[in-house]
């Protein structure tokens, strides 16, 4: 998942140095995602959540990280920390992914995400953040991570190129990526598109637009990052936005243009709206705990998908209380990823960028 901020575990949701409104959008569309992926019908349209993630991400690293490029964080130190970020909940999905493909191809289930003579090919790519090149999904074992990869391209492209270019380039970028974007969504009937061979283009192209835009909006004049962000309820309302965009139900040939609208104009307009305003003091502990699990959910949820709907079919749930009770044990799993696993071993990988740091500096000296 992308527009992941760097806040330290101590971070709280009332601290300056977080946007509270962000964080709880950023929850709510993984939530849609995860739905959507659970139940199309709950959720139609929660893969252009991928977009808005796109131009959060583009926001964040813009804001995070420009002073210390300016301060002469190098690419290699950069990507480090990206890694450092991305890797362990990436790895976490894919793990999970495997062991269930395993685990169906042990009982020959037709609907196995990998043949056996391509298991070992596509976990060696996927284990690197590279797609595979033997299935038709990028990551097979855990489709949503198309989108991880190529949050990784264009955290390559702010730190070698777009912190370096002059800043009437960034429209430019945007009015490409859109001219190039538009016509195949129209084509296909809807923004779902990107996590398969052959749509690798399309997918860089969302990436390059929705990414560049973040970054656009976050140069723009900010009152509040000097004298803070008022508490409003304008800031619940731009966190439920998210949920009524991707959830608004209308007939499938009206899906690519309203794709679209949500891509080139309520994602943008959100994040701008979400970074400058934060919501009422008592939701603003709930937004905050979405966000922090946001990532987790979205790496994790997949592999949970169908041996859930296998239970829910057994006990005979209704659609409702069934993604209702999917999402309440996403929420708790994705809670424990982080606190269990997640953050002690980013804790580790950064006490060791640290030691590699201060050798170096010892070396120099």
């Amino acid at each position: 998942m992308t527009g992941l901020p760097d806040t330290s575990p101590g971070v709280t949701a009332q601290s300056p140095a977080r946007y509270v409104t962000l964080d709880g959008m950023r929850g709510l569309a993984a939530i849609a995602v995860a739905l959507f992926h659970f139940d199309i019908y709950l959720m139609p349209h929660g893969y252009v959540a991928v977009d808005f993630f796109f131009v959060l991400s583009g926001f964040v690293l813009y804001r995070s990280y420009l002073p210390r490029f300016r301060a002469g964080l190098s690419v290699g130190r950069f990507m480090a920390q990206r890694f450092a970020r991305l890797y362990p909940l990436f790895l976490l999905g894919l793990l999970l992914g495997i062991a269930l493909a395993v685990q169906q191809l042990m009982v020959g289930d037709p609907h196995r995400p990998v043949a056996a003579s391509k298991l070992l090919n596509a976990t060696l790519f996927n284990a690197a953040m590279l797609p595979s090149p033997a299935t038709l999904p990028l990551y097979p074992f855990n489709v949503p991570s198309w989108s991880l990869f190529f949050e990784v391209v264009a955290n390559l492209a702010l730190i070698v190129l777009i912190f370096r270019l002059p800043r009437f380039a960034l429209p430019a970028i945007c009015i490409v990526a859109a001219i190039g974007m538009v016509p195949i969504i129209l084509d296909n009937g809807s923004g779902n598109i990107g996590a398969l061979w052959g749509e690798h283009g399309i997918a860089l192209m969302r990436t390059a637009f929705s990414f560049t835009l973040g970054i656009i909006i976050a140069m723009l004049p900010d009152r509040g990052a000097v004298h803070g962000r008022p508490a409003h309820w304008l800031g619940v309302a731009c966190i439920l936005a998210i949920v009524v965009l991707l959830a608004m139900p209308m007939p499938r040939e009206w899906f690519a243009i309203y794709d679209l609208s949500i891509i080139l104009f309520f994602s943008p307009v959100l994040v701008f709206l979400g970074s400058r305003i934060e919501p009422v003091r008592f939701i603003a502990p709930a937004a905050a705990f979405i966000g922090e699990t946001s990532y987790a959910l979205y790496a994790v949820h997949w592999s949970f998908i169908e041996p859930m709907r296998a239970a829910v079919r057994y006990v005979g749930l209704a659609p409702i209380p069934a993604a209702t009770l999917f999402m309440a044990l996403m929420l708790i799993a994705s809670w424990a990823a982080v606190r269990w696993y997640d953050l002690p071993l980013r804790r580790k990988l950064s006490a060791l960028l640290r030691q590699t740091d201060n050798r170096r500096q010892t070396v120099g000296a």
